[in-house]
């Protein structure tokens, strides 16, 4: 890993060197959100307030989807387990024609390697949304936006996907589209089978006592994702269109692990834990879409949504007891009948009007409610016979309703460029937690009205050298089922607790930016999070209790620094470099624990990519990523990396295309952290099978240049990120 960090800072070194290789691209600035074009257009454009590639301007992209593309994307990171980053950070929003995917990691991934490159536009990388944006998140926006074209008929593609590691997974997707005149259907749909086994040791130190644990976590996984649609043109101005998004999933978790406790003054015990925990996830959503476009001066874009969310999970733990030596044992079993039902129902409005040639504005409204009904029924084994615990049974029920408005303006004078723009969003929370003792936790009625300012500027010097600020400010509220308070037993000394009484945490960001011939970037920036949410942990006895708290106040400065390299007309390179500082004030407070802590961190995240066009339609590329420790709330992490290699080959008159990828080659991906406290002491290791070898082929078939599904986003983005999957 050395010598891999030596080799990227020395690639580092020459990439104002590379950037010197004459580009046939020549653009100059026209408005706030365009460029024109003297020449062909540049592969990356950085705007005011998004990056923009275009796809068609960079032909080594062809045979590759939309998750390949991400790969290379400045400031974005596809790690090898296919979750996605924008600046260090998960949960990144991504649409397809600006409509939400709504699909967890896994199925996300499986749904852009079905989108061949041959079908995508444009991709926008919005790390600071503007004011049209829900204020919620802060990893950031990724909209893949497909080709149009007016032409009838039918096309498609299909992609196949195995993978074998110590185990084996496959996964299968096609994408349908059909024009015919006034109507468009189109489709995606895939499906995912799979099993791993992770090995998860857990060792913490008490006072007199150390607790080892070592265990194995079976996962036997498998799922489905469709995305079904219509738009009807009604005339040259307005399209009406249905959407249908859906996907389930489901796990057979199967954990058992050795609990070795050693005793200084005593007999050492051993206790054994068995969890089989059977769980399925089902997720639709209906979407019905107005579009009226009068030319480029005016705009209006409605949609209505309902959002149906359904968990249910059996979990089974089953503790046998005993001293080390010895054959003399207790046991005792828990049961966990855990259903959470969610919905969502939400109408937005956007209208944009461009007033001249240099201003233009943008208005909107967005409504939501939120009901989620969580119910969970804990039995325990006495005498051979299962009883209900009436202080660990509950129901909560959860309301929300946000109503926001948002009012944005772009404008263009000369050399400069801004946008800015004021979102304001009225949330109302209650809820209600009933045990089956009738014992009623009662979550306060909760309102509260939030402004979000935005603010963009861009300075051009010349063709080559932009400029740019961001100003933003962002809200990221609990996740539903993390405001359950139910406790939930995950084996015989590990617990977690949901917490009521979470409130949404604020940041403020800014940023500066300067890019280089549209390519080269570098950024700087800072963020300030208050009431800032951690799943924490507590030491009570010999258990331990995960919670997610307002844990308090984070700090962090990041420094990014991505561009291409283009070596020569067949070796690419694509480098990010991202150190950062980041610093956490945090109060425990809970469990009979009140504690203030403060801990801070250089880190440092890196990723490179290198592509080789070998010639007679044959490719190449190596990768690798490299996240450095860092320290957070109570938690301090260990450096983690990998390299992987990928080889593909367009066949069949370049209309399939085969590949061969090796992820994970050194198999260095193991995770360890280490949470200390003045009560907790606790390590934590995990090593999945992160090393595989994979092969994938897909085909497309039909007419290439029928026109796709239009834009299009969901008024519900924000909250169906929200739920857990």
């Amino acid at each position: 890993m050395q010598t891999f960090m030596t080799a990227f800072f020395l690639l580092l070194g020459t990439m104002a060197q590379a950037q010197t290789l004459p580009l046939a691209d020549t653009i100059q600035a026209k408005n706030t959100t365009e460029v024109t074009v003297v020449a062909k257009q540049p592969f990356i454009k950085t705007l005011v307030d998004k990056t923009v590639l275009n796809i068609s301007a960079k032909p080594s992209t062809a045979g590759q989807n939309a998750l390949d593309l991400l790969k290379i994307a400045p400031g974005v990171v596809v790690d090898p387990n296919e979750n996605i980053q924008m600046g260090g950070k998960n949960g990144v929003t991504v649409l397809i024609d600006n409509q939400n995917t709504q699909l967890s990691a896994q199925d996300l991934a499986q749904l852009l390697k079905s989108i061949e490159s041959d079908n995508i536009k444009e991709i926008e990388i919005i790390a600071n949304p503007s004011a049209k944006f829900d204020a919620a998140g802060n990893a950031g926006i990724i909209n893949i936006i497909l080709k149009k074209s007016l032409t009838n008929g039918f096309n498609g593609s299909v992609t196949g996907n195995f993978t074998q590691s110590t185990h084996a997974r496959s996964s299968g997707s096609t994408n349908l589209n059909f024009r015919k005149n006034k109507w468009n259907w189109f489709g995606n749909f895939g499906i995912n089978k799979g099993y791993q086994e992770t090995i998860a040791n857990n060792d913490r130190v008490l006072v007199g006592q150390q607790f080892i644990q070592r265990g194995i976590e079976k996962d036997d996984f498998g799922g489905n994702n469709s995305r079904v649609g219509v738009d009807y043109a009604v005339n040259k101005k307005t399209t009406i269109g249905l959407l249908w998004v859906q996907n389930s999933r489901f796990t057979n978790m199967d954990n058992r692990n050795l609990t070795a406790i050693l005793s200084l003054a005593g007999v050492d015990t051993n206790v054994i834990t068995q969890s089989d925990a059977p769980s399925n996830i089902r997720r639709n959503n209906y979407n019905a879409n107005y579009r009226w476009v009068n030319g480029s001066k005016q705009s209006l874009n409605i949609d209505a949504d309902y959002t149906q969310f359904y968990a249910a999970l059996n979990n089974l733990v089953t503790v046998q007891t005993g001293p080390a030596i010895g054959m003399n044992s207790t046991q005792n079993a828990i049961k966990n009948e855990a259903d959470v039902s969610i919905s969502i129902r939400s109408i937005r409005a956007d209208y944009t009007h461009q007033l001249s040639n240099r201003v233009q504005i943008e208005t909107g409204f967005k409504s939501v409610y939120s009901l989620a009904n969580n119910q969970l029924l804990v039995n325990q084994a006495l005498n051979a016979q299962w009883k209900a615990d009436t202080g660990k049974s509950n129901q909560f029920e959860f309301k929300e309703y946000i109503h926001a408005a948002y009012f944005s303006v772009q404008a263009k004078l000369n050399k400069w460029s801004l946008q800015a723009g004021l979102r304001a969003e009225q949330t109302t929370v209650n809820g209600l937690s009933t045990a089956l003792n009738k014992v009623q936790s009662i979550k306060p009625d909760t309102s509260y009205l939030n402004l979000f300012p935005t603010v963009f500027v861009q300075y051009q010097l010349n063709q080559n050298n932009q400029f740019g600020f961001a100003f933003t400010k962002r809200i990221d509220r609990p996740n539903y089922q993390d405001q359950n308070p139910f406790i939930y037993q995950l084996d015989a000394f590990n617990s977690e607790q949901g917490n009521p009484y979470l409130i949404p945490q604020i940041t403020y960001g800014a940023e500066l930016s300067y890019t280089y011939k549209y390519a080269t970037s570098i950024k700087v920036q800072y963020g300030v999070t208050s009431n800032y949410i951690e799943q924490l942990t507590y030491q009570i006895g010999k258990n331990t209790i995960m919670t997610p708290q307002n844990a308090g106040t984070r700090k962090m400065l990041n420094i990014s620094i991505s561009s291409p390299v283009p070596v020569n007309n067949w070796w690419n390179m694509y480098v990010s470099v991202s150190p950062f500082y980041q610093s956490y004030a945090v109060t425990l407070n809970g469990f009979g624990t009140i504690e203030n802590r403060s801990q801070s961190s250089w880190g440092m995240n890196g990723y490179m990519s290198q592509n080789f066009s070998l010639g007679k339609k044959w490719n190449a590329d190596i990768s690798a990523w490299y996240n450095f420790q860092n320290a957070t709330t109570i938690y301090q992490s260990k450096a983690l990396g990998s390299i992987n290699l990928g080889v593909s080959k367009k066949i069949f008159k370049d209309q399939a295309t085969i590949k061969l990828g090796i992820t994970d080659l050194l198999n260095t991906q193991r995770w360890e952290q280490t949470a200390i406290t003045n009560t907790l002491n606790l390590r934590t290791y995990r090593k999945w099978e992160s090393r595989n070898i994979s092969v994938s082929f897909s085909v497309r078939f039909g007419n290439n240049k029928i026109k796709s599904a239009r834009d299009r986003e969901t008024g519900a983005s924000a909250e169906m990120d929200r739920i857990k999957q």
